[in-house]
Order: C-alpha cells, then sequence, then structure tokens
C-alpha cells in the first residue's frame, strides 16, 4: 500500500512538475511575445519622433527665412514701402496684445487702444520739457521716455487687471468699453497740456528716437523690426510655457483650472499686464514715426481696429494678429488711394473673411494641415513581412 502510494505521490509529482515546465514555457514566450511588442513599439515611437523632428524644424526655419526677407527685400526696393511696412508692424503689436488678451486669455477688452494710446501722449507730453537723468551718465532723453511710455501703460493696466478680478464676460467688457471712452474724452479736459482737440507734436527732433529717421534710410525701419520679432518670440515662449497652458485653461474653463488649484485673479493680472506692455511699445514706436498724437489713439478706434486684426489673423496666434494688421492696412491703403468709400469695401471683406475663414488666416491653414496630418499614410512598416521559403 505504501509502495502504491509512493508511486502514485512520485507519478503526481512528475506531472506537476512537466506542467510546471510546460506553464515556464508558455511564459517565457509570453515573454518573449512582449519583449516583441515592446521593441516594436518604442521601434514605431523612435520613428514617428524622427518624423516629427523635420516638421517642426521646417516651421522654424520658414519663419527665419521670412524675418530675413523682411529685413533685407523691403530696404533694397525702397521708397514709400519702408515707411508702410514700419506702420504695420507698429499696429501689429496692438494686435498682438489684442491677440494675447482675448484669444488666450479669453478677456474681451475693449481698453486696449487706451493703452496704445497713454503711452504715445506720455511720449508727447514729456518731450515739450528738457528731461535729463542726473544720477546715471549718458541717459538721456530717449531712454527716459520709452521707460515713462511703459510705464504709463502699466498704470492703465493696473486698472483693466483690477476689471479682470471683480467681474467677467459681459459686465468685463462694458466695464472696458466706458473707460475707453472716457480715456478718448481726457484730452479735453486740459488741452493746454494735452493739446485738446489738436493734437500735440513731439519736440526733440531725432533725439527722442535715438537719432533714427523715420523718413530717411532704413535704421528706423529695422529698429522697428527687432521689437516686434522680439515681442512676438516672447511672446511664443509664453504661451508655451507651462504659465501660458494654464492661461489657456483659466480662459476656457475659470471654474475648473481654480479647482485644480490656480490662481485665476493672478494670471489674469499678470496677462493683462504683459499684453499691456506690448500695446506699449506700439504706441512709444507710433509716436516715434509719426511725432504726432490725437485724441482718436484713446478712443474705440484704436481697440476695435486691433481686435479686428487679430480676428483676422488668428486671434489665438502669435503671428495670426501681425498678418491681420498688415493684410489689412494694406488694404486700407490700396483702396483709399483709388475711391472715398474704403470703409465700405473693406467692411465686405471682412464680412467674407469672418464667414469663409471664422479662426483667421492662420486658422485655416492649421485645419489644412491638421487634415493632411491625418490622412491615411501606408509605410512599409505597415506591411507583413515576407516568410521566406525553406
Amino acid at each position: 500500500m505504501e509502495g502504491r502510494a509512493g508511486g502514485g505521490a512520485g507519478r503526481q509529482d512528475q506531472r506537476s512538475g512537466a506542467a510546471t515546465d510546460d506553464q515556464r514555457s508558455d511564459a517565457a514566450n509570453e515573454g518573449q511575445r512582449s519583449g516583441a511588442v515592446t521593441r516594436e513599439q518604442r521601434t514605431t515611437a523612435a520613428m514617428r519622433e524622427q518624423r516629427r523632428r523635420p516638421r517642426a524644424i521646417v516651421p522654424a526655419l520658414a519663419l527665419v527665412a521670412v524675418v530675413i526677407a523682411f529685413a533685407v527685400v523691403p530696404p533694397l526696393i525702397g521708397g514709400f514701402l519702408i515707411r508702410a511696412l514700419t506702420g504695420y508692424l507698429i499696429f501689429g503689436l496692438l494686435a498682438l496684445s489684442v491677440g494675447l488678451i482675448t484669444g488666450y486669455g479669453r478677456l474681451f477688452n475693449l481698453g486696449v487702444g487706451a493703452n496704445f494710446g497713454i503711452s504715445a501722449y506720455a511720449v508727447a507730453i514729456l518731450s515739450q520739457y528738457d528731461i535729463t537723468n542726473p544720477f546715471v551718465y549718458d541717459i538721456t532723453n530717449p531712454f527716459v521716455l520709452v521707460l515713462c511710455a511703459l510705464g504709463a501703460g502699466v498704470l492703465v493696466a493696473l486698472l483693466f487687471a483690477f476689471y479682470a478680478v471683480v467681474a467677467s464676460g459681459t459686465e468685463y467688457l462694458m466695464l472696458t468699453f466706458l473707460t475707453t471712452l472716457a480715456f478718448s474724452v481726457a484730452p479735453l479736459t486740459a488741452p493746454s497740456f494735452t493739446g485738446g482737440d489738436n493734437g500735440l507734436s513731439v519736440k526733440g527732433g531725432l533725439a527722442v528716437s535715438f537719432g533714427l529717421n523715420p523718413l530717411r534710410g532704413n535704421e528706423f525701419y529695422w529698429f522697428v523690426l527687432a521689437i516686434v520679432v522680439l515681442a512676438a518670440a516672447v511672446s511664443w515662449f509664453v504661451v508655451a510655457s507651462q504659465t501660458g497652458k494654464a492661461i489657456v485653461a483659466i480662459g476656457r474653463n475659470p471654474q475648473r483650472a481654480a479647482a485644480m488649484g490656480y490662481s485665476v485673479a493672478r494670471y489674469r493680472i499678470a496677462l493683462t499686464i504683459y499684453s499691456s506692455v506690448i500695446a506699449s511699445l506700439g504706441g512709444w514706436l507710433y509716436v516715434l514715426q509719426n511725432t504726432f498724437v490725437h485724441q482718436d489713439l484713446l478712443g474705440l478706434v484704436s481697440s476695435t481696429n486691433g481686435l479686428v486684426y487679430a480676428l483676422i489673423g488668428g486671434v489665438n496666434t502669435i503671428l495670426g494678429p501681425l498678418i491681420g494688421a498688415t493684410f489689412l492696412r494694406y488694404l486700407n491703403d490700396v483702396l483709399s488711394r483709388g475711391s472715398t468709400q474704403s470703409s465700405l469695401y473693406i467692411g465686405i471683406v471682412l464680412m467674407l473673411v469672418v464667414y469663409v475663414m471664422p479662426d483667421g488666416v492662420l486658422g485655416l491653414w492649421r485645419r489644412f494641415t491638421t487634415r493632411r496630418a491625418q490622412a491615411p499614410r501606408y509605410a512599409p512598416r505597415d506591411l507583413e513581412p515576407a516568410v521566406p521559403a525553406k
């Protein structure tokens, strides 16, 4: 009995050992298959990454080529083109400011033009006096003027930042609208100081523009181009950073962003101040080029123009507002030469553009490239490898 029991136990041990070996073999085969799948997935991911790198490099090279073309081609042509492009770039900064606060922050601010105009007025008013800095050697009027222009724009931005904290939606829109109306009549309250409805000329000659002549030569054009490129590059870096992603999240759904731990008020204040600095740079460059300021710079005209430029080019992009400002101002210059009804024609063009391209020029381009990227592609890796004949 004991022998049969021992034999049965031995056979059971042999069967269990065989089963264990089979399980180990199956596990090994499964591990090899999973390892092969993992290696295949890694290879596929690496191939995709290699294909993405050229795609990311091409837009960057295209932007560099465009900047080089803007720096080289217009000076070779000369004439009125230089002055016209300088104005387009300056108003592009106003449109970029609107695009940042409206497109990314979803704050419909109709007072960005006030930042643009108040900085221009600050330069014109301060140029009436002999301003020098006795504490720092070789710091003269141009540096003081640009700092004062930016400072005046930031002071106005603090008021709009307060609106962004205490109001939203229609209330915020109306507060910025009414504040801009108040700024538009501010020059009339002190005509001896601001020039009233006659405007105010900038004194100081070329000293206020660092010795650069906006009417002759190419130096002022290159100066403006460098500032615009720098502002666009910094704005792109801010938008692509974690701060920019938080601003976009707050703009889309502030309640959800607050629940995730983001300080909605702080991000909105920072965005308002940063966009006002961009608009203030545009106002400073505007007064350097035109050497004259007028009441309309503080009103709704500048704000609505900036909004239209941004909408045409693409309000939630960096390059879109610059493209929109260039396109519309060029169209206005062309139509105003041959007709007195240029505003009517521009309005018709705007309606067509908004109907055909609701996301702007760059939005249409994004949709086209996205569809191309999502189209099915058949690569050799999608085919099954051929089995060699034995």
